[in-house]
C-alpha cells in the first residue's frame, strides 16, 4: 500500500481494523506516528460533540415555547384591539354623518317619514296639553310667535328634523291629527311645495328664516291650515 492510499484510508476511518492497513502502518514508524495523531484528533472531535443534555432541558424548551406563544397572542390582541378601535371610530363617524346629514332628498320625504315614525302616538281623542305661553316659548327659538289659536293643539315639542333642531306641532284635524313642522332653512334638502303618498299629503311654505310644513290625511284641507298659520304667526328677523 503506497503512502497516499494509506493516508486516505486513515482519514476515512482512523480506527479501521483492516489487516492490509495495519501491516502498512506497522512497517513504517512515521506512518505509526501519523495514525496515532489522527486517532487522537478523532477522539477530541468525538469528545467535543459529546455534550451532556441538561436534565431540565425539556422544561426549558416548553417554557420558551409557551412564552413565545404568549408574546404572539399579545401581538394578535393588540392588532385586534387596534382594528376594533378603527372600526368603532369609523362607525362613530358614519353614525354622526347619518345623524347630521340629509337622509332624504326633500322636505316632503322626511316629513312623511317623521309622521309614519310617530304613527299611533297621537289621535284626535287626545286632550289639549299645551298652553299658548308654552307654545310661544318654544316658537321663540325660531323667531316666531302665535298671535292667535289656529286649532286645538295636542302637542308641541322639539324634534330632530333630518338632523336639524325643529319644532313639531300636532293639532286635531278633521278626522286624524295634523302635523306642523317648523324647520330652519338650510342647504342640501330640496324644497317640496306639495307632496303626498297613498295615505298622507303635505304642503310647505317659506316663513321668516324657516320652512313651515303641514302634513295631514287625504281628507284634510291643507290650504286652510297654511292660511291660518300665515294669519296667526308673526315672524321676526
Amino acid at each position: 500500500m503506497d503512502d497516499l492510499q494509506f493516508r486516505r484510508s486513515l482519514y476515512a476511518d482512523p480506527k479501521s481494523k483492516d489487516p492490509e492497513l495495519a501491516d502498512a502502518k506497522n512497517a513504517d514508524a512515521s506512518r505509526q506516528q501519523f495514525a496515532k495523531e489522527l486517532e487522537q484528533l478523532d477522539e477530541k472531535i468525538a469528545s467535543a460533540l459529546d455534550i451532556p443534555v441538561p436534565e431540565d432541558l425539556s422544561n426549558k424548551l416548553i417554557l420558551r415555547q409557551a412564552m413565545a406563544s404568549h408574546r404572539q397572542d399579545k401581538r394578535k390582541t393588540r392588532i385586534h384591539l387596534a382594528l376594533a378601535a378603527s372600526v368603532a371610530f369609523v362607525g362613530g363617524l358614519t353614525l354622526n354623518f347619518l345623524q347630521f346629514s340629509s337622509a332624504y332628498n326633500s322636505l316632503g320625504d322626511y316629513a312623511l317619514a317623521h309622521v309614519y315614525h310617530e304613527e299611533g302616538v297621537f289621535s284626535n281623542a287626545d286632550v289639549n296639553r299645551v298652553s299658548m305661553t308654552t307654545l310661544n316659548t318654544k316658537m321663540a327659538a325660531f323667531n316666531g310667535s302665535f298671535t292667535g289659536a289656529i286649532g286645538e293643539l295636542i302637542s308641541a315639542d322639539y324634534c330632530r328634523f333630518d338632523g336639524v333642531k325643529s319644532l313639531h306641532l300636532v293639532f286635531k284635524g278633521a278626522n286624524s291629527p295634523v302635523n306642523v313642522f317648523i324647520v330652519p332653512e338650510r342647504d342640501g334638502v330640496a324644497f317640496s311645495e306639495q307632496f303626498s303618498d297613498s295615505l298622507y299629503k303635505g304642503q310647505s311654505i317659506n316663513a321668516g328664516s324657516n320652512q313651515v310644513i303641514v302634513v295631514g290625511d287625504k281628507s284634510e284641507q291643507l290650504n286652510k291650515w297654511q292660511e291660518n298659520l300665515s294669519k296667526n304667526v308673526r315672524w321676526s328677523t
